[in-house]
């Protein structure tokens, strides 16, 4: 008893809230007024004219086949009412003549046969401009084109006529024209149609068209080719159970009533709301005047003039630091001191490197009688680390010596240990091993030839003599066999 009586209570509850706060949301109901005339501000009604051509199909008698076209005319006038910017509903009236012909001897006549019929007709035809529905509403290019299709249906009376094509001279009342139908307009007399049109804005009061229509009649006597008779074979039997159908090629002109500037199928209501600038509704405080508020804006001090992004900040394509405004390459990287734009590259040959690094390497020390480097060497390898870095496609011989001091064959092996020490240490630090190659020269090439024996010298001259140099890969050098 207790649970009902408290899920009773819960219900109560519910209902209560519910029906405050429906009373609340009526309460806060903005008041509406009603949309009148006087309050539009575009015209949406115009009237039309169009002549053309028209030709049968899928009839019996046929105004195209077998080499021959002969066309009729057609002529639409109608009243139309824009409903949106989208839709519109015309009432049509349609007058015009088709021309025909059959050929008999299929039948039992032997003469070919002439056909025409004169028609008329009013319609309620439904107008969807696709161009107005599916723009875009960042769509800003000049709106003069259009694209239109079309449907309805109404009522058509026609009087269709038939005759012989080639007079026997039998006097035969098929040599005259005869009427074969005379259809009043009434409500037996039911008929629709489809097309398309291409629409172009002339003017603020005139619009130019080219329009296909399919009219499709729901009679199969409509071309003249008379009723079927049972038992015999007649021009009806041609195209048996198949309604006459019609195409009609027309242009013509709209002229647009009201007092407005606009035509409401030309405008789209999105683009009064995507043109509002957000400003308008929203005032905000912009010290630096970049069109960023305050409130948004991340980089409060940017000068005056500076490009800047969605957040306030100075825009850096390129990301060099330089702002695009006053970069001369904003999508090229380049230093400052160069207005953002790189530097013209200047090449430098592989002599001067290989002198460079050898000159960087100039008393590069070992462990006593050993191919060990010692430590106070390296911040020189690295500094010719970085140099063969910067020119990886250059390629060079790295050449040992020694002093006087010991036999020949020592120092020669002695030189070749501390050329590859050299070439290992480099490639440990990630130059191409395919870069450098290792060359002993032990004692034949003494930068100071007057210290053999090496008591003949200071220390500093033996030292210099101690050397590991660089040349460019393919010189000439004594003793090596250069390989291309």
């Amino acid at each position: 008893m207790r649970k009902i009586y408290l899920l009773s209570l819960t219900l109560l509850c519910f209902v209560f809230i519910k029906a405050q706060q429906t009373t609340d949301s009526l309460a806060q109901k903005p008041e509406t007024t009603k949309f009148t005339n006087a309050e539009k501000d575009f015209n949406d009604w115009y009237i039309s004219a169009f002549v053309g051509a028209n030709a049968l199909q899928n009839s019996d008698l046929v105004s195209w086949g077998d080499g021959k076209f002969i066309p009729g005319y057609d002529f639409q006038l109608s009243v139309t009412k824009e409903v949106t910017h989208a839709f519109g509903i015309a009432l049509m009236g349609q007058y015009g003549k088709t021309r025909q012909y059959g050929e008999g001897n299929q039948q039992n006549y032997i003469n070919a046969w002439d056909g025409k019929t004169e028609y008329y007709g009013i319609s309620l035809i439904g107008d969807l401009n696709l161009s107005n529905l599916f723009r875009r509403i960042d769509n800003d290019s000049p709106y003069r084109w259009a694209w239109h299709v079309y449907a309805g249906a109404g009522l058509i009376g026609y009087e269709a006529e038939r005759k012989a094509r080639y007079n026997y001279g039998d006097g035969s009342r098929h040599n005259q024209w005869r009427t074969i139908d005379d259809i009043d307009l009434d409500d037996r007399s039911f008929y629709a149609q489809v097309g398309t049109g291409l629409r172009y804005k002339l003017s603020r009061r005139f619009d130019l068209e080219m329009k296909a229509m399919y009219v499709m009649t729901g009679d199969e006597e409509f071309d003249a080719s008379g009723a079927p008779i049972p038992g015999v074979f007649t021009l009806a039997d041609i195209e048996e159970g198949r309604d006459d159908n019609m195409l009609t090629l027309s242009i013509g002109a709209h002229f647009k009533l009201g007092k407005h500037e606009e035509s409401l199928q030309w405008h789209d209501p999105l683009t009064s709301i995507s043109a509002i600038p957000a400003a308008a509704n929203v005032p905000c405080a912009d010290d630096d005047n970049d069109g960023v508020c305050n409130l948004y804006d991340k980089c409060p001090d940017t000068p005056e003039g500076i490009k800047v992004d969605g957040a306030g900040c100075p825009l850096d394509t390129d990301n060099d630091g330089v702002f695009d405004s006053i970069d001369e390459c904003p999508t090229i990287p380049g230093p400052p001191t160069n207005n953002g734009c790189p530097k013209p590259i200047v090449e430098v040959s592989i002599g001067t490197i290989a002198s460079s690094i050898s000159d960087l390497l100039q008393g590069i020390e070992f462990d006593y009688d050993k191919d060990v480097i010692r430590e106070v060497s390296y911040p020189k390898l690295n500094a010719a680390f970085d140099i063969l870095q910067a020119h990886p496609t250059y390629k060079f011989y790295v050449e040992g010596h020694t002093d006087a001091a010991g036999s020949v064959t020592y120092n020669q092996n002695l030189s070749e240990r501390r050329a590859a020490s050299v070439v290992r240490y480099l490639v440990n630090k990630g130059v191409s091993s395919d870069q450098m190659v290792p060359v002993g020269k032990g004692e034949s090439d003494l930068k100071h030839k007057e210290c053999d024996p090496v008591s003949n010298c200071p220390a500093w001259k033996n030292l210099e003599n101690r050397r590991v140099i660089f040349k460019p890969y393919g010189e000439s050098i004594d003793g090596v066999e250069y390989q291309q």
